[in-house]
């Protein structure tokens, strides 16, 4: 991928004129329940990035205290010293967005996320061209969408899922770790997945929920109660307690909090800690870095889910989804999360219909917050 990135050139360079952080606290349409949390809210930072000549971008990361460590107000912090950082610099290639990883800044990958996102997206528009002719070809044109299971009970979880089937949906992915027993989380796979006759694909996840002896308990059975595969079930640091689940497990163990690196997956592929991975940008830092763990997993026969945070709007779901359009494998779907959102304040939304994405090629990633629609949203406490 390095030189994928170094023969990226614009027909022209130019200067960054001006940065706009702001965050925004969007309700979810109902709560989501997961191991140790439950999110009601997406609490995002949106970055727009307006070039010289009058051109701009626009990037978005969510907050995700448990898997980044960052908070929204951290997250507008940290945005307003990078802003200093890029004020007036030159862009003459794809190689120039390097210029993030040497910024004097800690982590903070979730914001460097937003600022790259928004750079590419400046720099399609720069080059009038589509992410898709700039990047790499169409792998796919429709791709299926995941979509969660985490109720506040499983009739109300089972109505959910049939309507769902009813509009197109087939990938599912529940929620477990927060019940009393792992036993529970099983018997309650077991009525949701039985509860259709339809070809439906259905995952676990626990957020790293579970002790190792309920993990693995919960591994060994996940198959009989039509689980395909089971996501981060211990903590992301216990990567010899994930070799062990992965080693007994009737299904293939994902790896999700614990990828925030290309060194992460050299790990897992190492030490066999994991079947798959799911990739998020903020996560990883951006666009950029999730394109170069798709390659590495690929050539190493890793099993792929792309995701974005519970909850992106369509800024950041149009991104994930560009990525992938192209990448060579993602056997594991993709999961959008602008779906979860009571509003998506941009002025084209990503639509999901009959379960699937279809993407259009324009310029650029493909929308921008509208602000009639987003000014209600916006914390004026934090934003100047």
């Amino acid at each position: 991928m390095e030189e994928f990135i170094k023969n990226k050139k614009f027909r022209q360079s130019f200067k960054i004129k001006d940065i706009q952080p702001l965050t925004m606290k969007i309700p979810l349409k109902k709560p989501i329940k997961m191991a140790g949390i439950s999110v009601e809210s997406a609490d995002n930072l949106f970055v727009k990035i307006t070039s010289d000549n009058g051109l701009y971008g626009w990037g978005e990361a969510s907050s995700a205290p448990t898997m980044t460590g960052e908070f929204s107000e951290g997250m507008y912090a940290a945005a307003l010293f990078i802003r200093k950082q890029l004020i007036g610099r030159e862009f003459k290639d794809l190689n120039d967005i390097k210029i993030l990883k040497k910024i004097p800044i800690y982590e903070n990958k979730g914001t460097l996320s937003a600022f790259e996102m928004a750079l590419i997206d400046l720099m399609l528009k720069h080059n009038n061209i589509s992410f898709n002719n700039f990047f790499g070809k169409v792998v796919r044109k429709k791709i299926p969408v995941i979509q969660m299971i985490a109720g506040v009970n499983v009739d109300e979880e089972i109505r959910n899922l049939n309507k769902s089937i009813s509009i197109g949906f087939s990938c599912f992915k529940i929620k477990i770790g927060s019940a009393n027993s792992y036993k529970d989380d099983l018997e309650r796979c077991k009525k949701i997945t039985n509860s259709t006759n339809n070809k439906c694909i259905f995952s676990a996840d626990a957020n790293e929920g579970y002790n190792y002896e309920d993990a693995i308990n919960f591994a060994k059975t996940a198959k009989d109660v039509g689980i395909k595969f089971f996501e981060q079930p211990v903590s992301s640091k216990n990567l010899d307690e994930m070799k062990s689940i992965t080693s007994i497990s009737s299904v293939p163990i994902c790896s999700d909090e614990g990828v925030h690196s290309l060194n992460d997956i050299h790990n897992i592929i190492k030490m066999k800690s994991s079947n798959g991975v799911s990739l998020k940008t903020i996560k990883l830092g951006g666009i950029l870095d999730v394109i170069n763990c798709a390659f590495l997993a690929y050539q190493n026969n890793i099993h792929i889910n792309l995701a974005g945070k519970v909850a992106e709007t369509s800024i950041s779901s149009y991104a994930i989804s560009r990525i992938a359009s192209f990448i060579p494998q993602m056997d594991w779907d993709l999961s959008i999360t602008n779906q979860y959102l009571i509003e998506d304040p941009v002025l084209k939304p990503l639509i999901i219909n009959n379960g699937s994405i279809q993407l259009e090629e324009n310029i650029g990633l493909g929308t921008e917050i509208d602000m009639s629609l987003a000014s209600k949203y916006i914390d004026l406490h934090l934003n100047i």
